[in-house]
C-alpha cells in the first residue's frame, strides 16, 4: 500500500491546518478568526458587496457566512443595508471601526503572504498558477 502521507491531498491539507493554525494566533489579537478576515479584506477591497458576492469571493459557504457577518455586526466592524435599487438586496458595508481594524488585517495577512512567497522563491507563481488548475477542475467535477 502506499503511504498516504506522501499524497498530495494530504499535504495540501497538513499544510493548510499549519497555515490556519498560524493565521489564526496572527488575528487573534484583533479578535476576529481568519475567516472573519477575509470577509474584511473582501470589504475592503469591494464595500457594499453582498453575502453572495462575499462568500464567492473569501470561498466561504452561505450558512456559515450570515453568522460571521452577525458577528462582525455585534462587533461594529460591519453593518448591514438595504440596496438603493432594489430592497430586497442587502449590502454589507464596514464601518469606520471596521475600516481600521481592516488595515491592521490586511498588513498582518501580507506579512504571512510575503513570509511564504520568501519560502518558495521563484517557485511561487507556477505554484498558483498548479493550485489553480487543480481547484478549477475540482469544481468541474463536483
Amino acid at each position: 500500500m502506499e503511504d498516504y502521507t506522501t499524497f498530495i491531498c494530504f499535504n495540501l491539507k497538513t499544510t493548510n491546518k499549519k497555515v490556519e493554525k498560524y493565521l489564526t494566533s496572527s488575528y487573534e489579537e484583533f479578535g476576529i478568526n481568519v475567516a472573519q478576515a477575509f470577509i474584511i479584506m473582501t470589504l475592503l477591497d469591494r464595500d457594499g458587496s453582498t453575502l453572495t458576492e462575499i462568500g464567492h469571493k473569501a470561498q466561504i459557504e452561505n450558512s456559515s457566512l450570515t453568522t460571521m457577518v452577525d458577528k462582525l455586526e455585534s462587533m461594529e466592524l460591519v453593518e448591514r443595508k438595504l440596496d438603493r435599487e432594489d430592497r430586497r438586496v442587502i449590502r454589507v458595508f464596514l464601518t469606520d471601526k471596521g475600516r481600521e481594524l481592516a488595515s491592521r488585517v490586511i498588513e498582518a495577512g501580507t506579512s504571512f503572504n510575503q513570509l511564504l512567497k520568501n519560502s518558495l522563491g521563484q517557485n511561487v507563481d507556477s505554484l498558483l498558477e498548479s493550485l489553480n488548475i487543480i481547484t478549477e477542475r475540482l469544481e468541474k467535477n463536483i
